[in-house]
């Protein structure tokens, strides 16, 4: 992971000259390149902070990162006011969008060490693993267990998990650009759209992550009707879980614009767009929450290969079909964004509903050398 986090920290710093290719603002472009230059930074504690709240989280250990994301949050909002607003000092107004990325990084780091004190405090309460001494922090000690199998396993897990996620990203990139053409007003929206999106997917998240745990702990005890049931509860809660809050957001859609912006012309365009909107929040979630089912069965190169077509043979085409030969507006964006997510929902149903539980029961036991 440290080796791939070189080529990312290098295309970041190259952030500025490709905004100026794709025809952004000289000023625009600078702080985008000036924000990820510093957020650099904060890359070799996000790879060490996820890589350990995954090993807490996968032995039910919760509570570590509850307490470090909402310590993130007390952190990231009071210096942010600080720092950046300068509130509540009298006659300083903050150092203003220069000091976000600065806030960003330490609050990175400060989550960092709160987990990694949790990490240490969870691993001196274990009992010593048989032949080794108790509390043994040597380097031999954490490197005993590293072999060449293990990591070609670790490998076709984590590499198309990886590429599916950076084609995610990528994917929205190039419709954002889309939306950008089509005007200013629009390419705010639909930023701005998209964190309603990140808000609902909060709770989806939870769901599918407490369902990948659920699945993981039935597969390794190879118990395939169980781990199937796991699937379908889970399934079951996200799909009634997602229909309160598209109602919500549909109904509300307004007072949810009104988060980020006060101007009359924006939150009427978010009327004007809730229906396809909507739709993209229910089949997006629903996508997320699907996922986590082969993802946990191990079928991370299925997921990879089903993303890559919805997303470069369904949704990006579609969105700019519909957006060129349609109508020039956030409406035919959204019902792009919205099919290519619909069939994305089903690819996903399909793998989870005809996945031999059974079978990847057995390949479970023997990626854990149960077998």
């Amino acid at each position: 992971l440290s080796a791939l986090a070189v080529p990312v920290a290098i295309s970041w710093a190259y952030t500025e000259d490709v905004w100026t290719w794709m025809g952004q603002p000289g000023d625009v472009a600078g702080m985008a390149g000036y924000y990820s230059r510093v957020f650099i930074l904060a890359i070799p504690a996000q790879m060490i902070y996820s890589q350990l709240s995954q090993y807490l989280t996968a032995q039910r250990v919760m509570r570590p990162e509850v307490v470090t994301s909402s310590a993130g949050l007390a952190a990231n909002l009071v210096l942010g006011l600080v720092l950046v607003l300068g509130w509540p000092i009298p006659g300083f107004v903050g150092f203003g969008f220069a000091a976000c990325p600065i806030v960003t990084v330490v609050v990175v780091y400060i989550q960092l060490c709160i987990l990694g004190y949790y990490f240490v405090k969870t691993e001196h309460a274990k009992p010593p693993i048989e032949g080794t001494l108790a509390n043994d922090n040597t380097l031999s000690h954490w490197t005993s267990g590293f072999t060449w199998t293990r990591f070609q396993t670790f490998s076709q897990l984590y590499f198309p998990a990886a590429l599916a996620l950076s084609s995610d990203f990528w994917r929205m990139g190039l419709i954002g650009a889309i939306a950008a053409k089509i005007g200013e007003r629009e390419v705010g929206l639909f930023n701005a759209s998209y964190r309603i999106l990140w808000i609902t997917l909060i709770f989806i998240s939870s769901v599918s992550g407490a369902t990948g745990i659920k699945l993981g702990l039935r597969l390794g005890k190879n118990q395939a009707k169980q781990a199937r049931q796991a699937a379908e509860v889970g399934v079951v809660l996200c799909v009634v879980l997602l229909m309160l809050l598209s109602g919500i957001v549909y109904c509300n859609i307004r007072s949810f614009g009104a988060i980020f912006t006060s101007d009359e012309s924006y939150l009427d365009l978010f009327e004007e767009v809730r229906f396809p909107f909507t739709c993209v929040l229910f089949f997006m979630n629903l996508s997320v929450g699907i996922e986590r089912i082969p993802m946990s069965l191990g079928r991370t190169g299925d997921v990879f290969w089903a993303g890559f077509v919805a997303s470069w043979f369904g949704q990006v085409p579609a969105v700019f079909f519909l957006v060129e030969y349609w109508r020039n507006d956030l409406y035919a964006l959204y019902t792009g964004i919205g099919i290519g997510y619909a069939f994305l929902t089903i690819l996903y149903s399909w793998m989870a509903y005809s996945s031999d539980f059974e079978h990847y029961c057995e390949l479970a036991q023997i990626r854990a050398e149960a077998k």
